[in-house]
């Protein structure tokens, strides 16, 4: 009887070791495989993590080829329209002056006529360099309007300051003959400035409006010239136009 007693507890003890040993193998196997897991998703995460900003970039880079005018280099009038109106909205909360600045290519068309359209080309991206090369700040920017008339825009700006820095630009070119090949072409600019505080009622119409209202009539007063808009209540308005001196 006492022998049957040991077998049945030797049995019982051998049975317990061994779902023991099976528990443990078990909880072994669930640690090692929950590692294994957690190791796996960190990998595909990383993986996801590098796909997604290798996508952003790309997205980054396709938005700003997609902002630049491809003939000129510098932005394009999508681009000018998107900045103005950010910047109208800065003008209006932090009540800081915009400047902007419309220059065009005096007697384009003549260009074209008389030396084809790749010397237009060429006279349109070399401008488009003098006037990026131009700028001293990075706020500021330049932009092909459209055709042979280009845009700067300059937060934080006064009239004076447009002013100035059309002069300097047009002056410069005016100083400096286009090279086109073995053609030393003769180029002016006309330009015309505004700058104002944006209030409530203001627009991105009202500043291109100004702007270009000084600019028709610095062409309009004999080009190679600089004019530019005094900032009203009303934007609206007829704009007083000053005259810079003319070098013709």
């Amino acid at each position: 009887m006492n022998s049957i007693l040991w077998l049945a507890a030797g049995a019982l003890a051998g049975a317990l070791i061994t779902a023991m040993l099976i528990a443990w193998q078990w909880r072994r196997w669930q640690q090692q495989h929950t590692e294994q897991l957690e190791t796996s998703m960190q990998s595909h995460n990383l993986e996801l993590q590098i796909a997604l900003d290798e996508l952003a970039e790309k997205n980054r880079l396709l938005e700003q080829q997609n902002m630049l005018d491809t003939l000129s280099g510098i932005y394009n009038r999508a681009c000018f329209d998107k900045r103005l109106s950010n910047e109208l909205k800065r003008s209006r909360r932090e009540q800081t002056t915009l400047g902007l600045v419309f220059v065009d290519i005096d007697h384009f068309k003549k260009i074209n006529d008389s030396h084809g359209h790749l010397a237009g080309d060429a006279a349109i991206q070399q401008i488009a360099s003098v006037l990026a090369a131009s700028l001293k700040r990075s706020s500021d920017a330049v932009f092909r309007y459209g055709g042979e008339e280009f845009a700067l825009l300059l937060p934080g700006t006064e009239l004076a300051g447009c002013i100035e820095l059309a002069e300097h630009v047009r002056q410069k070119i005016s100083a400096t003959p286009i090279e086109i090949d073995s053609l030393n072409l003769n180029v002016t600019l006309s330009a015309g400035c505004y700058a104002a505080v944006a209030d409530a009622n203001s627009s991105s119409n009202d500043y291109i409006a100004a702007a270009d209202s000084a600019l028709y009539q610095a062409k309009k007063l004999g080009r190679n010239r600089t004019a530019s808009a005094n900032a009203n209540a009303n934007v609206n308005v007829t704009p007083i136009i000053q005259e810079s001196a003319n070098e013709s």
